[in-house]
């Protein structure tokens, strides 16, 4: 079943991977709440989040977790405070499912924090134990206090490898690819990450900041993870993990791509596109050929919940080596 990660230590592997990951199918990681990030205007703003946060160079979001389609995979979650890790999209049964009144959630109740007064805390861990279903890309959060525990990035992306453990083919036969991304999106509402409970701080969503893996602004063009280059020819794997409350509209700096998967599921055919509309949720695995030549820019434009109005948009290259 692959080594144990202990306590939130990061596995980097160049060439494919973009990113680094814990795995495979054995992991550990802890809820952090004394995290934060350093937007490009210069604001610092509090965050909460998993293991050694998103690449383990940044404390937002959680590490992309990877297991293997048809293993048993373990995630145990050490805390002191309540909190879950809820296996979104995948197929877990009840006690596995992350979500605190049905199944396992951690840590000590602590006044009002974390909406769970009234259930039974089952200490400072617990594993959630299930059998990794279809290869493709999926979600986790944490569902206690949602509504501001997710603002706070305590989320992240799980990968689940094919049978055969290719790192270049998404699902056993199907489309193979030479590099790989994933963009976490998402929104930052500085207001919000000054509170401890969802309440009447959080009655309205006024997001400032528009980030891809926890970066926004000029920084999106320097980072490895989110910045795109590869030769041209080269097939490139982008998987789309929409952890923003805004509804986003994904675009490639007007090349045409192919969307192979929704939700951890193969589409019985490619969408051709050179545009995405993401909701809140959802997760995308799309396929970018490299061009002939050139530098192009990339955009993910965040609406407003109406999806009528752009609010706010983050930008990157795509270069051509």
């Amino acid at each position: 079943m692959g080594r144990r990660n202990n306590g939130g230590g990061t596995t980097t592997t160049s060439g494919v991977r973009t990113f680094a990951f814990e795995g495979p199918d054995i992991v550990t990681v802890r809820a952090r709440m004394d995290g934060s990030i350093n937007l490009s205007d210069g604001t610092s703003v509090r965050t909460w989040y998993f293991g050694s946060g998103f690449n383990g160079d940044r404390q937002w979001g959680g590490p992309v977790i990877e297991v293997t389609e048809g293993n048993i995979a373990e995630i145990t979650l050490f805390s002191g405070m309540p909190h879950t890790i809820h296996l979104h999209g995948l197929d877990v049964d009840q006690a596995n499912d992350g979500v605190p009144s049905t199944s396992g959630y951690v840590g000590r109740p602590m006044g009002n924090f974390g909406r769970v007064d009234g259930y039974t805390s089952l200490g400072t861990s617990y594993t959630y134990t299930f059998k990794a279903p279809h290869a493709g890309t999926y979600q986790y959060h944490c569902h206690v206090d949602t509504v501001l525990h997710y603002e706070m990035s305590m989320f992240g992306t799980i990968i689940v490898r094919p049978a055969s453990g290719s790192l270049t083919t998404i699902w056993d036969g199907g489309p193979s690819f030479d590099k790989e991304y994933v963009w976490q999106l998402g929104t930052v509402d500085p207001s919000w990450h000054t509170q401890r409970v969802s309440g009447a701080g959080t009655v309205r969503y006024n997001p400032k900041y528009f980030l891809i893996n926890g970066v926004d602004g000029s920084n999106l063009f320097n980072d490895s993870t989110v910045a795109i280059s590869a030769p041209a020819g080269q097939t490139v794997l982008i998987r789309l993990n929409q952890t923003s409350y805004q509804p986003a509209v994904v675009k490639m700096g007007g090349l045409s791509f192919d969307v192979v998967a929704s939700d951890g599921r193969p589409l019985p055919q490619p969408l051709t596109k050179t545009s995405l509309y993401i909701s809140p949720g959802e997760r995308y695995d799309i396929l970018l050929t490299m061009p002939a030549s050139g530098t192009y820019y990339a955009t993910v434009d965040y609406y407003d919940i109406k999806g009528r109005n752009v609010i706010g948009t983050a930008v990157t290259t795509i270069t051509v080596l």
